[in-house]
């Protein structure tokens, strides 16, 4: 039985290749009509292998690792110019066929026999060009323009579902929704979406319920008078025409957090729901991988066409690394689970993408199904090496100041 990570490359592989692909994605009929060093499939390769330092080093590696008969490669003007005419709905496709590919293929872990996912959205800073402040707002005191993204994560395995990205006048309700109605084409009688208090309203409410889309959200004060004054650790009231359940659970602080859900107690038990919205943390590390190692922000062009190709090529490429960490992971695992280490261990994310540069593209373009194979196995075994040790109950406190100057950087993986 072939891996996930091995599926997804195969059928990256099958996509690229495909003339419908090209055919679809490319801005004109009379685009990559003519033979060129670079042609659709080079560009589409390009932007898949972690492109994160200057532009032209980054081209000139790229070639002399796909081709390296080429003596003369193209100009980063020449390349900045042929991306426009590839669409960045190439990638977004790309990126949906491996969200679609974990929701069909089962391999999404569950809690208490449930699918659990979690909706957020975050802030991208955006290059400052004449066209991007017309489609990205620059906030007073900003130096850029900033964009919303937001994604629909399972937030168990890693891998995200669903994202869009827009500009910051478009709220994370809408965005949302979005999500949702996209989710709807694969919901199931045990999902479970997760979301923070910024989100409750009477209208999200109605159409989860409506659409029978299990939820637990965190409620912000004032939210419901009735709510705000009820000690009930556990009781029901009328939202949207809706009976509630209001969960009330005592955080270890002492603090007490207020959540909402559709779960009924037979479902879900009260002692259960502390460590359910727990679980939303994983949407949180995801974002850390996608900013801090992935480096999201770090775009390779200064077009709208550029940003949006490199946003979703990186969610892409996101999936990815969840695909071949849950393989390594159960490798860790296997080896060390009648050991007597103190903690249990996990992969490195941060070795694991930095292996996969350059290396994973040869084995997508590899037009050798055995070889591809091979190398990803030699590549997973690689990466399987290097592991951390999960230490439970572990949390960081945000600091009070965001904007405080920062003067230790993480290491980068790229």
């Amino acid at each position: 039985m072939k891996r996930f990570a091995e599926k997804i490359i195969q059928k990256t592989y099958e996509i690229i290749n495909s003339s419908c692909f090209s055919d679809t994605f490319k801005m004109t009929a009379t685009s990559f009509t003519r033979n060129r060093n670079m042609g659709f499939k080079g560009i589409i390769g390009m932007c898949l292998n972690f492109i994160k330092k200057s532009l032209q080093l980054e081209i000139d590696n790229y070639m002399e690792l796909t081709d390296p008969s080429i003596e003369k490669p193209i100009t980063k003007q020449a390349f900045s110019k042929s991306r426009q005419n590839i669409s960045p709905d190439a990638f977004k496709y790309l990126f949906h066929m491996t969200g679609e590919m974990a929701l069909e293929d089962d391999e999404i872990k569950r809690y208490n026999g449930y699918r659990i996912f979690a909706i957020d959205g975050t802030e991208l800073q955006i290059p400052k060009t004449k066209e991007t402040v017309k489609i990205f707002t620059q906030n007073r005191g900003s130096t850029s323009p900033r964009a919303r993204a937001s994604t629909l994560c399972d937030v168990i395995s890693g891998y995200i579902i669903h994202a869009n990205i827009e500009d910051t006048t478009v709220d994370e309700r809408t965005l949302a929704l979005e999500h949702l109605e996209y989710f709807n084409n694969y919901n199931q009688t045990k999902d479970i979406i997760i979301f923070d208090r910024g989100y409750p309203s009477k209208n999200l409410i109605k159409y989860l319920n409506d659409n029978h889309i299990s939820f637990l959200m965190r409620m912000q004060k004032s939210f419901n008078k009735e709510i705000d004054t009820t000690d009930k650790q556990d009781f029901c009231v009328d939202i949207a025409s809706y009976k509630t359940r209001v969960v009330k659970v005592i955080l270890d602080g002492g603090e007490t957090e207020t959540l909402i859900t559709n779960l009924s107690k037979t479902a879900f038990a009260y002692s259960k729901f502390k460590d359910l919205y727990r679980l939303r943390w994983g949407i949180e590390t995801k974002y850390n991988t996608l900013k801090n190692k992935l480096e999201a922000e770090t775009f390779s062009g200064r077009t709208v066409v550029a940003i949006l190709q490199d946003f979703y090529a990186t969610l892409y490429l996101c999936n990815v690394v969840s695909a071949i960490k849950a393989e390594t992971d159960g490798i860790i695992s296997s080896k060390t689970k009648d050991s007597s280490l103190k903690y249990e261990y996990k992969t490195n994310e941060n070795i694991l993408i930095g292996k996969l540069r350059n290396k994973l593209i040869l084995i997508i373009l590899n037009d050798d199904p055995k070889q591809r194979e091979v190398l990803l196995e030699k590549l997973i075994s690689q990466i399987a090496l290097h592991k951390v040790p999960v230490v439970p109950d572990r949390h960081f406190d945000r600091p009070l100041c965001t904007h405080k100057k920062v003067t230790q950087k993480p290491k980068k993986a790229l």
